[in-house]
């Protein structure tokens, strides 16, 4: 059972998408779910294991558009990690205690609020989150080359805007699609379409590339001084669950084995053949890794609450 809604929060009016189990349990439902999306992307990401995991994990499951995102507007707000880390903050305060799921960018603000709030978070699941890149070569010029823009805000805004302008709605999806998927036909076409006419609507946001901007650009500064701290602390402080697809043209496959390798708290999956978003490319595949990990895991209870100030 889907819904979708605005809820006003701390003076944002934030989209947010909620999917409940198909149960007549009065108890289905207690158990929460907060989807976070990445770069660029919004609820729809999660469209299609939104339903999957509210009934395999018997939980309400909220899929929030970030600040700048989606159909969240606030043009007088910055769309940076860390305010979006505040966002996620604040819906948590409202619903509850809830497992963080998220992609890309969302992983990162996910690892933040974990580790600076674990009281909030029960457990984490970065789904190809955004790793620090190690020195520029070869193998990942083409990634730092499509982002150098975005170091110069002026530079970014109107790299970004004219992009978007030049393409129009079908091909920047597709473009973009090209990057996060391996195989683009495992997309479903309806999925597809709705895609496309969020990014038409988009087009009249004047602030779309402003905030797409400010949050690529803080991800950058996040990943290279601040994300192995707030994975420490976060994995330190909650059970924390990697998956990874190993043909990712975003975040190297070899970047979550060394994540892996110095957070050794993290549990690492990898899915084969598939790209920087499982949900979208496979996602019985991706409900089925991450729930059966949930469900193994919620028996385990741990006793660290260590803090982010506690780690760095």
């Amino acid at each position: 059972m889907e819904t979708s809604q605005y809820r006003t929060i701390d003076g944002i009016r934030a989209h947010r998408v909620t999917w409940r189990p198909q149960t007549d349990n009065r108890a289905a439902g207690e158990d929460k779910v907060l989807l976070v999306h990445g770069l660029g992307a919004n609820t729809l990401s999660w469209q299609p294991v939104g339903q999957p995991l509210a009934d395999a994990l018997g939980a309400e499951v909220t899929a929030v558009d970030l600040i700048g995102f989606g159909r969240t507007r606030a043009p007088d707000r910055r769309s940076t990690v860390a305010a979006n880390s505040d966002l996620v903050i604040k819906v948590l305060e409202e619903m509850g205690a809830a497992t963080i799921i998220g992609n890309s960018m969302g992983g990162v603000i996910g690892s933040r609020v974990t580790a600076e709030r674990p009281d909030l978070v029960k457990e984490l699941v970065l789904v190809d989150p955004a790793l620090p890149w190690p020195r520029v070569g070869r193998k990942n010029w083409k990634r730092s080359a499509r982002f150098a823009p975005i170091l110069i805000p002026p530079v970014g805004r109107f790299t970004i805007a004219t992009r978007a302008r030049i393409l129009g709605p079908e091909r920047l999806v597709d473009l973009s699609l090209s990057w996060i998927l391996h195989d683009q036909t495992a997309l479903d076409s309806e999925l597809r379409t709705r895609l496309i006419n969020l990014a038409a609507e988009r087009f009249a946001y004047p602030e779309a590339s402003s905030a797409y901007v400010d949050a690529a650009s803080s991800l950058l500064r996040t990943l290279n001084r601040e994300m192995d701290g707030y994975l420490a602390a976060a994995s330190a402080a909650r059970p924390t669950l990697l998956i990874h697809g190993d043909r990712d043209r975003l975040v190297d496959v070899d970047l979550a084995y060394a994540t892996a390798e110095r957070h050794l708290e993290v549990d690492l999956q990898i899915i084969p053949g598939i790209g920087h978003a499982p949900q979208l490319e496979a996602p019985k595949v991706f409900v089925n890794q991450a729930s059966d990990w949930l469900i193994r895991t919620r028996n385990k209870p741990r006793e660290s609450t260590m803090s982010v100030g506690e780690s760095l």
